[in-house]
């Protein structure tokens, strides 16, 4: 018993001196309920590097929310206000986005203005209607997390699959 013990106390020891190791991640999750419908690569083979998820119910399916979940500072850029359901130009889309210490950002684009739409600090908060504003072939929301334009697929690439449909809050991945 003695010995048992003995060696309990040294495991815990060891334990303790052990340098923690910080793998704090944040879960990311679907920001309405919809289908997945682009991941790392589009249909045509072409890279993507982000998630799409489109609800199916067309252009203004009310509440789209940012993905992340945590208590966050969130910029958000409008660079079109009107009701846009198919495009309408590279560069002209709706943008939600937090810039991390490590240098990366999660952004959230296509979305449609609404009186939600406004820079502010929140966990899971609404940020507009579901849209396809600047370079989108119908509204749905692209979620991407990228450094210096490099997008970061790992986030995404063992949780979440293309044609896969996601509750409103279901996980469709991590970051870190």
């Amino acid at each position: 018993m003695r010995k048992m013990m003995k060696m309990t106390l040294a495991v815990l020891a060891s334990l303790a001196l052990t340098p923690a190791v910080a793998t704090a991640s944040l879960r990311v999750g679907s920001p309405f309920p919809g289908t997945v419908t682009a991941t790392t690569n589009y249909s045509s083979g072409a890279f993507h590097g982000a998630v799409d998820i489109a609800s199916g119910s067309g252009c203004s399916y009310w509440g789209v929310e940012t993905g992340v979940y945590a208590s966050l500072s969130w910029n958000v850029t409008i660079r079109t206000t009107g009701v846009v359901c198919n495009g309408n130009g590279s560069g002209n889309q709706n943008e939600v986005k937090h810039t991390f210490a490590n240098g990366y950002t999660f952004r959230q684009w296509h979305f449609l203005k609404e009186p939600t739409s406004y820079d502010r600090t929140c966990d899971r908060c609404q940020i507009g209607d579901e849209g396809g504003t600047g370079n989108a072939s119908g509204p749905h929301t692209h979620m991407q997390y990228d450094i210096n334009g490099s997008n970061n697929t790992s986030w995404y690439s063992s949780y979440t699959t293309k044609g896969e449909f996601l509750d409103r809050g279901e996980t469709v991945g991590y970051i870190q």
